[in-house]
């Protein structure tokens, strides 16, 4: 975490909100504008790896490409070789589907589709700018009290045309929802990596909560 908990450069700190393998994301308020924001902050751990701070800078730079409702708006980035590495994007004021769908009432199938239609629409704007997410799923898709869907974390995502970043040996992505080309290491992935991934939060959307291929390994 942060040193400083309260303020990261002009953003007052507020509370942690939730945190992954890359980052921890805090609310956060801008004073200038008056507007409470997430603000997610690489752990410092990653933030010596050069690989894990281009992955965050590219982030940044996809979604900034991007403009879509159901896409959260970057406001703000720091420089990928400062100390603190953070993202600064519109504050969602709801939960993951993940976490709807396991600690919420069962979802009706019709509702489970209503989401996956909009973050359908989301990753066909990603496409549309040649960006592939790579990371689809439940826990990616943030879910209002307004009932707009937003997809987010674009930490991974691969741009057409550009080289792709992989590690040796290391598996990129969420198992139980990727494509077997993605499982099998394959670099050159297109997009139907990412309408796998959606077939995949679509099962488990409708099923409550049911993986379609549930195994130990």
């Amino acid at each position: 975490r942060p040193v400083n908990l309260q303020q990261i450069e002009k953003y007052e700190i507020l509370e942690e909100i939730g945190q992954g393998g890359m980052s921890v994301v805090y609310r956060g308020h801008d004073p200038t504008l008056a507007r409470d924001v997430a603000v997610k902050v690489m752990h410092r751990h990653l933030a010596r790896d050069p690989d894990a701070r281009e992955r965050f800078s590219r982030e940044a730079k996809a979604v900034a490409r991007l403009t879509h409702v159901n896409i959260p708006e970057i406001y703000d980035f720091s420089a990928s070789d400062g100390e603190l590495n953070y993202l600064v994007t519109e504050l969602i004021d709801g939960n993951a589907l993940s976490t709807l769908l396991r600690e919420g009432a069962p979802m009706l199938p019709e509702l489970g589709a209503s989401i996956v239609l909009q973050v359908a629409a989301a990753l066909g704007h990603a496409h549309h700018h040649a960006i592939i997410h790579r990371d689809v799923k439940p826990e990616n898709i943030l879910v209002g009290r307004d009932g707009v869907a937003k997809l987010t974390d674009f930490g991974i995502a691969q741009i057409v045309g550009l080289e792709s970043m992989t590690v040796t040996g290391t598996l990129v992505g969420s198992p139980a929802h990727m494509s077997p080309e993605q499982i099998e290491g394959d670099v050159d992935l297109d997009f139907r990596a990412d309408i796998w991934a959606l077939g995949t939060v679509l099962y488990v959307a409708s099923t409550g909560g049911m993986l379609p291929f549930d195994s130990p390994t």
